[in-house]
């Protein structure tokens, strides 16, 4: 569960940077937009459902996983 939490905080940031490089009235921002907020959504529906996964645990799983070799 870890992983995926780490997983979804990774695609939620991506996101969030690809909506702020945007212009706000096209349809690509708009959709990086939509797509920030509901990785953010799911992002706490995940860390509520996992108690025991807090989101410092969840960045340093991100950070392993960003120093790891692509498979």
């Amino acid at each position: 569960m870890r992983t995926l939490v780490a997983e979804v905080l990774a695609a939620w940031r991506r996101a969030e940077l690809l909506s702020a490089r945007l212009p706000d009235d096209s349809l690509e921002g708009a959709a990086a937009h939509m797509a920030a907020k509901r990785l953010h959504d799911l992002y706490v529906d995940l860390t509520k459902v996992a108690g025991e996964v807090k989101e410092a645990d969840a960045k340093a799983l991100l950070e392993e996983l960003a120093k790891a070799p692509e498979a």
